[in-house]
């Protein structure tokens, strides 16, 4: 497949578009959903984040649970044992990915240039025939190759401390989402928890679009 551009700068564009699909993207852009029936007033509640049994001994869970921390301190609570907190929170973290076809742009010759020659009369009229030529080199136009595509998310639930695994009393749940090309969870995920501690607990219902810088050093 490919589509030619007569526009040399509608190529640059479309060449622009291609390497900012291509994973040069300068923010995290997330989906952030969320039912909260947390009590209006949270001042000086405590928190324990507990990890699900799969994620224990998980370093990336403990640096994830940090972050999760700061912006819970942050908002006013503070942090405590199992035994004594009166808020639990649980979170979970993963991605899925697709391959699909994106834009981008064809190299080759556009043109040719000549140098030198001589001229010849060809049925009573001059014409310039060139000793050589080379080609000149640019974007002759758009085609399609395959990347991997990567949907990731990141859910938070926050129960009462009264909460046994029969009886679960959740006060907060919030799901995460966003879409990208970057796989590497690491880099993405402190956009995303900051997407939802934006607006945090929030409405009793919410559904929003947040977009959050990359730390400058994590552009690539």
């Amino acid at each position: 497949m490919r589509l030619s551009f007569a526009n040399p700068v509608a190529a640059l564009l479309a060449l622009a578009a291609a390497l900012l699909l291509s994973g040069c993207a300068s923010a995290i852009r997330s989906e952030v959903s969320a039912i909260n029936k947390l009590p209006a007033d949270l001042k000086d509640k405590s928190f324990f984040i507990s990890p699900y049994k799969e994620q224990e001994g998980s370093l990336e869970f403990e640096h994830y649970a940090g972050l999760i921390g700061h912006e819970l301190q942050a908002k006013g609570l503070r942090a405590a044992t199992a035994g004594q907190a009166d808020l639990l929170v649980f979170f979970r973290y993963a991605f899925d990915q697709r391959t699909e076809l994106v834009p981008a742009p064809l190299w080759g010759p556009t043109s040719y240039i000549g140098g030198g020659g001589s001229t010849v009369v060809v049925n009573g009229k001059a014409v310039f025939v060139p000793t050589y030529s080379m080609p000149a080199f640019g974007v002759g136009g758009m085609g399609v190759t395959t990347a991997v595509f990567n949907r990731r998310n990141f859910s938070l639930d926050v129960l009462d401390k009264s909460s046994t695994p029969e009886h679960p009393v959740k006060l907060y749940e919030a799901m995460v989402f966003s879409e990208g090309y970057s796989g590497t969870l690491l880099q993405v995920m402190p956009s995303m928890i900051k997407a939802l501690f934006m607006q945090w607990p929030g409405p009793a219902t919410r559904s929003e679009t947040v977009d959050i810088p990359l730390p400058r050093k994590s552009r690539q």
